[in-house]
């Protein structure tokens, strides 16, 4: 049985349920790793190193790994793939079989050249970041490249995100790890008073009616903010929200402000 895995394609659906037809919940992209929690029919229950999300993805989708393999990769440093779409040589070291895969803007790897189970790796070092660089200007110089982006519930790449989708992808290519969904990414992160007090980079969180919280969005400064709501846009926001100059309404309800840099 598998115990360990590594997602080899460049995007793998993690399920909600044991079933093709479930809610996307979230997804692997290429480099994410992961433990086996069970497996039935032909898919795995999986949990992800990254965020511990739990979900179930197809094994076909992804490559095993023995437990030196996880524990090395996991201890490694990444690096990411800046580049909207970029190409990972994938060679089989047994049967010499050579396939080219796309991944996408985000995905992560410990080194242009690599190998996991039998299976060589290989991706351009100019299409990687050279180095972490933990500043809000980076932060936000990552979130433009999102711009327009298609919504896509459980979605994590520049062909479909959600909204804390792309607060997830932007941090975790400088080098922070929030957790997966709005309502667990306002546990982290220390909160700012008020709007007038927010900076780059800061996360704005957004409530219903219920009072529960169902959206977030990068402050980007100047009252502006970068969020996925029908596809990855810039909106105006002030105390009371999220304003849509094109159709003068609010469309979310300013809820808390938290700081992560």
């Amino acid at each position: 049985m598998m115990h360990y895995g590594f997602c080899h394609i460049a995007i793998a659906p993690l399920r909600k349920e044991n079933s093709e037809q479930s809610e996307q919940v979230s997804q692997l992209i290429f480099g994410d790793v992961f433990s086996v929690l069970d497996r039935n029919n032909g898919r795995i229950l999986v949990q992800t190193f990254d965020d511990s999300y739990i979900g179930w993805v197809d094994e076909k989708q992804v490559i095993a790994l023995n437990a030196h393999e996880y524990e090395s990769y996991t201890q490694t440093s990444k690096q990411f793939v800046k580049e909207a779409i970029s190409y990972v040589f994938q060679t089989n070291t047994v049967t010499g079989e050579k396939i080219i895969y796309p991944v996408y803007l985000g995905s992560q790897v410990v080194s242009p050249k690599f190998q996991l189970n039998k299976i060589v790796f290989e991706i351009a070092e100019s299409s990687l970041t050279k180095n972490l660089n933990i500043s809000s200007l980076h932060l936000t110089t990552i979130a433009l490249k999102y711009l327009s982006a298609p919504y896509l519930w459980g979605g994590k790449s520049l062909f479909g995100i959600d909204c804390s989708g792309l607060t997830q992808m932007c941090f975790k290519q400088i080098g922070v790890h929030l957790l997966r969904d709005a309502s667990e990414q306002i546990t982290q992160g220390e909160e700012v008073e008020n709007l007038a007090s927010a900076q780059k980079a800061d996360l704005c969180f957004f409530t219903n009616n219920e009072g529960k919280v169902v959206h977030v969005g990068i402050y980007l400064g100047k009252n502006q903010i970068i969020h996925s709501s029908g596809q990855v846009r810039i909106d105006s926001i002030d105390e009371k929200g999220i304003f849509r100059t094109d159709t003068h309404i609010y469309t979310h309800n300013l809820y808390k402000i938290k700081r992560y840099l």
